[in-house]
C-alpha cells in the first residue's frame, strides 16, 4: 500500500506546475532620490545617501512566478541549496553526499546525476562554482582548492576535465565552449599569481591580471562571487577586511579589470559590504562584523540596497513575494541566480509559508485558489519545490 501511495506522488510531481502571471509595475525606485553618479564609466554610489528602505514587490523585478514540484522518486531527492535555471533544465547543487542533479524545467522530471561525491576521477568533495551550458550540451563544475574544472554532458557522462593555469582556492568562471576558451576569477590569497585570467580549455594561458590590492589573507571565510546573466561575466571579492573595491568586468582582450560599481563611504568608516546585480539594477549588502570567537567572524545589522543602473536612483530595500501573500523574501541581494529569481524549498517549509499566505487578506481570489490547490496537493513524500521567475530586462 505504501508503494502505491509513493507511485501516485511521483505521477503528480511530474505534472504539477503553478504559474502566477506578473503584474504591470512602474519602476519601483521612481520616488527614490539619485544616490549615485557615473565617474569615468563607473557607477559610484554615495553610501551616505542610502536611506530608509523601500518595499519592492517581486513582480516589479521579475515576470511570471512558477512553482514546480520536483520528481519524488528516491533517485531525485535533493536538499535545499543553490539552483541554476536554463531554458529547459534545472541544475541543483549537491550537498551532504547528494551529487548535483539535473531536472526537466517544464515537468520537474529527474534526468540524471552529474558526477558523484568521492575522490576518484570525475568525482568531487565540495564545488564552489558551476555553469550549465545547455546550448552546447555541457555542465562545468569547479571544486574548491583545485587546478581543474570537471566537465560533463547533459546525460551526466564525464568528459575530459579542463586544467587550470593557476590554483583556485575559491573560484568562479565562464567557459565559451565553442571558442574553447574560458575566463577565471579567484579568491586571491596573498602570493597568488593572478586574480583573473583567460586561457584555452586545454590549459594554455592567454592573459592574466595580478592581484595587486585585491590580494587577501589566506582565510576561506572570504568569497569571490560572479554574475553571469545575459552572456556577461562580472565578479567581486568579498572580505571581512574593510577596503575600497568594486564589481568588475574582466576584459580578456585588454587584460584589465574594468570597475562597474562601487560604494563611496565618504567620511563614514567602511563597513563590510558586498556587490551583486541583476539586469537593470545593482544590488548589495552592508553590515557590521560580529566576532563569534578567535577564529570565526560573522556579520550583524545586515541591510540591503538597490540602485537603478539607468536613473542611478536607489535606496535600502525589502523584497516581497507578492505572488505569495506579500511575504518578505529574506536576504534579497542573494535571491537571484543570474537572470532568475529562484528558490529551492523543502515541502514542509513551503507548506508553512502557504498557510501564512492563505491567512493573509493581501492575496487575490485567483491566487488564493491556486495556492489552496497547491497546498492540498502536497504530501509527506514530496521532493522539494522550485520557485522561479525570469528577471525583467
Amino acid at each position: 500500500m505504501e508503494q502505491k501511495k509513493r507511485t501516485l506522488a511521483i505521477g503528480l510531481s511530474l505534472t504539477f506546475v503553478i504559474v502566477f502571471a506578473g503584474y504591470s509595475q512602474n519602476n519601483p525606485l521612481d520616488k527614490c532620490k539619485q544616490v549615485a553618479k557615473k565617474n569615468n564609466g563607473v557607477v559610484v554610489c554615495d553610501r551616505t545617501l542610502l536611506k530608509d528602505a523601500v518595499t519592492i514587490p517581486l513582480s516589479a523585478l521579475a515576470g511570471e512566478l512558477q512553482i514546480l514540484k520536483l520528481d519524488g522518486s528516491d533517485a531525485a531527492l535533493v536538499k535545499e541549496g543553490y539552483t541554476v535555471i536554463s531554458d529547459n533544465y534545472i541544475l541543483i547543487k549537491g550537498a551532504q553526499q547528494i551529487p548535483y542533479k539535473l531536472f526537466d524545467k517544464k515537468t520537474g522530471k529527474f534526468l540524471t546525476n552529474i558526477g558523484a561525491f568521492g575522490q576518484g576521477p570525475n568525482e568531487y568533495q565540495m564545488i564552489y562554482d558551476q555553469q550549465l551550458d545547455e546550448a552546447n550540451d555541457r555542465i562545468y563544475l569547479l571544486p574548491w582548492q583545485t587546478k581543474k574544472i570537471l566537465v560533463y554532458d547533459l546525460k551526466g557522462n564525464p568528459k575530459d576535465p579542463i586544467p587550470l593555469c593557476y590554483d583556485s582556492p575559491k573560484g568562479t568562471f565562464q567557459v565559451d565552449t565553442k571558442a574553447s576558451t574560458l575566463i577565471v576569477s579567484i579568491l586571491p590569497f596573498k602570493g597568488a599569481q593572478a586574480v583573473a585570467w583567460s586561457q584555452t580549455t586545454d590549459g594554455k594561458l592567454l592573459k592574466a591580471v595580478e592581484p595587486g590590492h585585491l590580494a587577501v589573507r589566506p582565510d576561506f571565510s572570504n568569497e569571490v562571487m560572479a554574475y553571469k546573466g545575459g552572456g556577461e561575466y562580472h565578479f567581486t571579492i568579498f572580505t571581512f577586511e574593510p577596503r575600497s573595491d568594486s564589481l568588475y568586468r574582466y576584459d580578456a582582450v585588454q587584460n584589465k579589470l574594468i570597475p562597474l560599481f562601487t560604494l563611496d563611504f565618504k567620511t563614514r568608516d567602511q563597513t563590510i559590504h558586498i556587490y551583486s546585480e541583476i539586469p537593470g539594477y545593482f544590488l548589495g549588502e552592508v553590515s557590521e562584523p560580529k566576532k563569534e570567537n578567535e577564529h570565526i567572524t560573522t556579520t550583524q545589522n545586515n541591510t540591503f540596497y538597490i540602485v537603478d543602473k539607468k536613473t542611478l536612483k536607489g535606496s535600502f530595500f525589502r523584497l516581497e513575494n507578492d505572488f505569495l501573500g506579500n511575504m518578505e523574501i529574506g536576504w534579497p541581494a542573494y535571491a537571484f541566480s543570474d537572470d532568475y529569481y529562484v528558490r529551492n524549498i523543502d515541502p514542509g517549509n513551503l507548506q508553512e509559508e502557504l498557510e501564512k499566505a492563505l491567512a493573509s487578506n493581501r492575496i487575490s481570489p485567483e491566487q488564493r485558489s491556486k495556492l489552496t490547490k497547491l497546498k492540498d496537493s502536497m504530501t509527506e513524500n514530496d521532493n522539494n519545490y522550485i520557485l522561479y521567475a525570469k528577471v525583467k530586462r
